[in-house]
Parts: C-alpha cells; sequence; structure tokens
C-alpha cells in the first residue's frame, strides 16, 4: 500500500515502532494497578492466566504477520480486516478497534489521577474527586498536545518514559527474588475457583497486554515496514509476557507476610518496598507508573487517531477525521476527538465520586472486548488471506484455528463465571455500541447509493 499524503514516509526505525508498540501495552502498569484487580479473579494463579494470555496473543500476533509482512499502511489492523471480511465486518471492526483505544486512554487518566494524588498525599494533599478531576483535564491537554506535534516525538518519549518505569520496577523484583531463593512458589500453582474464574481473569490479562498490535497502525511511517512491523508485533507481545509473568510470580511472593492481600492494596509495589526496607523505592515506583500510564495514553490517543483517519477514508467515518496538520503531518482532527471522548468517558466517573482505581478497572475491562473481537475477526481474516492469495498451509490454518479457539475459551468462562455487577453488565455495553456503529455503517452505504 501506499503512503497516505502528509504522514513522512519511512520516519520511524525499528526501535521506534517498538517504543510504539510497548509504550501502549504499557507494561509496567500491570503490576502496579492490573494485578491487584486480576487476582481478586484468579488469586496466586495470577501468572497462569498470563502464561495463557501470552500464548493466546502470540498466535494472534503470527496471524496479524500474515498481513504485516506482505502489505502495511496507516491503521491497518482495520485495513486488514475490512479488505478480507468485507465492507461490513471491516466497519465493524473499525468500531471495535475505537472503542477499545478510547477506553484505555480513559482508564489511564483516571490511573493518572489516582498516581498524582497519592504523590500529592505525600506532602499533605488530601485526594478528592476535584482534584482527580483537575488532575485528569490537565494531563489529558499535554497527552493531546504531544499527540498532535507529531508521531515522532511521541514514540521517543515513549521509549524513555517506559523505560525507567519498567526499570524501577525491574530493580524490585530483582531483590524479592533474590531474598526468596531459587526455590518455587507452589501456592501460585492453581487458579482460584477453576476454570469459570478464568473468564474474567482472562479478560483482565488481555488488558494488560492490549496495543501490542499497533505497530499496525504506523505502515506508513516505518523504516522496512515489511520487516519492521512484523518484527515489533511478536517482540512487543513476548517481551510483554515475559514481564507479566516474572513480575506477577515476584508480586505475590513479596507479599506473603502483607497484612493485606494483593487486591485490598493500592500501590503493591511501595508496600513491598516497605516490607524489604526499601522504602526509598516507593516514591520512584509513583513516579515510574505515572510515566507508564501517561505514555499510555499518548499511544491511545496516536493510534486511535490513525485508525480514525483510516476509516475517514473510507467513507465509514467524517472526512473530517481524514484531514491532515500540515505543520506536523498529524491526523489532528481525529486526534483531538479521541482525546474528547477519552475525557468525557473518565472525568464525569471522576467527578460523579467514582475512586480513580475503580475507574481504571472498569474502563480497562471494557476495553478489552473491543481488542477480543478485533484479535478474533482478524485471526479469521488472516486464514481467508492466505488461501486467497494462494498461500494457504496446514500451518498457517492450524494458527488462524487456534487463535479463535483460544480468544472464543475466555468468553465462555467469563458467562459461566456469572460476575457481579458492574461487570456483569458490560458485554451488553459493548454489544449495544456495535449495533450504533453497524446502523450508522448501513445508512451511510445507503445514502451514498442514492447520491
Amino acid at each position: 500500500m501506499t503512503a497516505p499524503a502528509g504522514f513522512k514516509t519511512g520516519s520511524l526505525s525499528f526501535i521506534e515502532v517498538l517504543a510504539t508498540s510497548i509504550a501502549l501495552i504499557g507494561p509496567s502498569m500491570t503490576p502496579v494497578l492490573i494485578a491487584p484487580y486480576m487476582y481478586a479473579n484468579a488469586g496466586n494463579g495470577t501468572w497462569l492466566a498470563y502464561v495463557f494470555g501470552g500464548v493466546m496473543l502470540i498466535f494472534v500476533a503470527l496471524n496479524i504477520n500474515q498481513f504485516a509482512r506482505r502489505s502495511t499502511g496507516a491503521g491497518s489492523m482495520y485495513e486488514y480486516a475490512a479488505e478480507n471480511l468485507g465492507p461490513a465486518l471491516g466497519a465493524l471492526s473499525g468500531w471495535a478497534l475505537l472503542w477499545a483505544y478510547v477506553f484505555v486512554a480513559a482508564a489511564v487518566l483516571g490511573a493518572m489521577a489516582l498516581f498524582v494524588s497519592l504523590l500529592l498525599a505525600r506532602v499533605g494533599v488530601q485526594p478528592n474527586a476535584t482534584l482527580y478531576v483537575v488532575i485528569a483535564i490537565l494531563i489529558a491537554a499535554v497527552c493531546w498536545q504531544a499527540a498532535y506535534r507529531g508521531v515522532q516525538v511521541s514514540a521517543i518519549l515513549m521509549l524513555v518514559l517506559e523505560a525507567i518505569s519498567v526499570g524501577i520496577i525491574l530493580t524490585l523484583v530483582g531483590i524479592v527474588l533474590f531474598r526468596h531463593g531459587p526455590s518455587v512458589d507452589a501456592t501460585q500453582l492453581a487458579i482460584k475457583g477453576g476454570f469459570p474464574s478464568w473468564g474474567l481473569a482472562i479478560m483482565t490479562a488481555v488488558f494488560s497486554f492490549v496495543g501490542f498490535e499497533s505497530a499496525t497502525a504506523f505502515g506508513a511511517e516505518a523504516s522496512r515496514p515489511l520487516v519492521t512491523i512484523p518484527r515489533a508485533v511478536i517482540g512487543s507481545v513476548v517481551l510483554a509476557s515475559l514481564f507479566f509473568i516474572l513480575t506477577t510470580y515476584a508480586e505475590i511472593v513479596g507479599l506473603q507476610h502483607s497484612a493485606k492481600p494483593l487486591d485490598q492494596l493500592d500501590s503493591p509495589l511501595g508496600v513491598i518496598a516497605a516490607i524489604l526496607n526499601a522504602g526509598y523505592l516507593q516514591v520512584p515506583i509513583l513516579i515510574g507508573a505515572l510515566c507508564s500510564a501517561f505514555s499510555v495514553c499518548l499511544a491511545c490517543v496516536t493510534t486511535a487517531g490513525r485508525i480514525a483517519y483510516a476509516m475517514a477514508n473510507k467513507g465509514v467515518l467524517p472526512e473530517a477525521l481524514g484531514k491532515i496538520e500540515p505543520k506536523h503531518d498529524t491526523p489532528h482532527v481525529a486526534v483531538t476527538i479521541a482525546t474528547v471522548v477519552a475525557v468525557a468517558i473518565a472525568v464525569p466517573s471522576l467527578a460523579a465520586g467514582v475512586l480513580p482505581v475503580d475507574v481504571f478497572n472498569n474502563c480497562g475491562t471494557l476495553s478489552s472486548f473491543g481488542f477480543i473481537i478485533i484479535y478474533l475477526l482478524i485471526s479469521i481474516a488472516a486464514g481467508i488471506y492466505v488461501k486467497r492469495i494462494g498461500a494457504m498451509t496446514v500451518k498457517d490454518f492450524a494458527i488462524s484455528a487456534i487463535a479463535v479457539v483460544l480468544l472464543v475459551l475466555p468468553a465462555i468462562w467469563l458467562v459461566l463465571s456469572n460476575p457481579a455487577a458492574p461487570q456483569k453488565w458490560f458485554p451488553i455495553y459493548f454489544v449495544v455500541f456495535l449495533l450504533c456503529g453497524w446502523g450508522w455503517f448501513a445508512w451511510n452505504a445507503s445514502r451514498r447509493q442514492r447520491a
């Protein structure tokens, strides 16, 4: 595919593309905020859920790379589905992607409100709803400005911020494992509640991984995209899997003698640091988590803008979203709208008194539905694509089929687990959104036919 007019063709190296994917994953967010939420569903077997999630998404990545190593362009995840599943399912995949990225952005706005308030509490400033709202709006404005100015600045910034955060966490993990010794923690060899409880746990694990595929949105700007993007897709999910498995295992080990379990702690790594007499790491951990959350938000807004840009160019979204800002060569209208929608989700909740950690958990879980759908559609589309071009092998069929099975299983387990409110309503919200998107597509198609 040719690069869209306005984007800086070949401007991003492999490191910058990989940085964008890893930054959107935001690996350091998992031990800080996602692990406690996941622990409530999986217990000591949390790391096993990450093993399952990692394997599942490696198969998804292999399907994504069926496209990425042969063709690429801006907004490619959407384009892959649209070109192989037809315009209707393609539009559905685009709506699912936008849902996913915007809800991740809203989730990390809640996370950043929490981290800043915890830092301010150390100097005597007590958190409240007004403070949370102000923090979220100010950080969203900074994030929008960075995304508006261009992807190169964003990628470099995201790499530096995430590297700092991951380095701090791995330092603490190293101390925990060194003091624990080489013996295996046998209590971490089972998922709490058996298979039914895996549903919500795996959905939460997907929230940890979301973004590994974001490299596909930068095909117009990557150097040697047919090589760079596939490597970044696989590299990001493998590195994230190893990090999540290691850190969640170490976190549970480190909290064995804590007065409260993992799912009842606002700052579990800070508690571990205190237990290990490493309190000097508490503030750096919070700052690192804040940096990671910011990089995730920035990557979400950046990528959502490019997805909306691609959808606008295909007539699925209004033409205004397909405009490129001439000075910075960015889809500025799409980036702006993505930021505004994320703020409109997070800020009213914070203003109404919903705790930032609940905004993070709920929005993160909601985002997972969008990613599960797009991963499922891409895995199906990959099989159709290689068959259409005459390149289908038994291995290709198996990769597509295994990915579909692994993606469907968590949905079945989630239904069997019958989660409590509000999580029990989340699938309904997502289905209603997709139906609205489908209705918009049908109306638009009908209007074009009459024109």
